[in-house]
């Protein structure tokens, strides 16, 4: 049976805890470095993304993404010249941060319960409108049902061109549509990290 003993000074030790503030303190530090760390892992795989780097370079940029048999995605989605699709998606993603609740003792020392607030894919869909469709947004075609018209998109230097470096040929069939995995593959891989934050082993070598 329980011994009695060990129970009482459980409970014992559980109270100093929940009033130790600077334990408390500094496990709530460790948890915000964590998510701090998971966050700046997030940011540079979407800075480095071979998408995010075609877009960035405009007119001129390489195929990074591999995605299309000549230009680049710039160009083919029809931005204008000059602009920068990814600026509004960048902000949106640099604001998640996390919010840490409240707190309970366990098995093994202190549970916390945190909420991480972060942009939803529709959010990040109302701020990457397709230049030549309203209503629609070229990160969810992107990565859904894919971008139509591959088929008429021609890489060539025009100034009637809204991108500077590309024009659709009518004469030629709309077939083919181009589709990349992009920011919703890095908000899974995002979302599986922040999973693994636990500050356990500051609280566990109090049992």
């Amino acid at each position: 049976m329980p011994n009695p003993l060990n129970r009482s000074v459980k409970t014992a030790i559980h109270k100093q805890l929940i009033g130790n503030k600077q334990l408390i303190n500094q496990t709530r530090l460790l948890i915000e470095k964590q998510f701090k760390t998971i966050h700046a892992k997030f940011m540079a795989d979407f800075e480095s993304h071979p998408v995010t780097r075609e877009l960035r370079g405009g007119a001129d940029a390489s195929n990074h993404s591999n995605s299309l048999p000549q230009g680049n995605l710039f160009g083919f989605i029809g931005f204008t010249a000059g602009t920068d699709p990814i600026s509004d998606i960048e902000v949106m993603l640099r604001r998640t941060d996390i919010m840490i609740k409240n707190r309970k003792m366990g098995q093994f020392g202190f549970v916390w319960t945190y909420v991480v607030n972060s942009p939803s894919l529709q959010d990040l869909y109302s701020v990457t409108p397709m230049p030549w469709a309203s209503g629609a947004s070229w990160l969810r075609e992107l990565e859904g049902r894919g971008i139509p018209n591959l088929g008429q998109y021609m890489y060539k230097r025009s100034s009637s061109s809204r991108s500077g470096a590309g024009v659709q040929n009518q004469n030629r069939s709309g077939g083919g549509r181009v589709r990349v995995s992009y920011v919703k593959q890095l908000l899974k891989e995002f979302e599986q990290n922040l999973n693994a934050i636990q500050a356990s082993r500051v609280s566990r070598a109090y049992f």
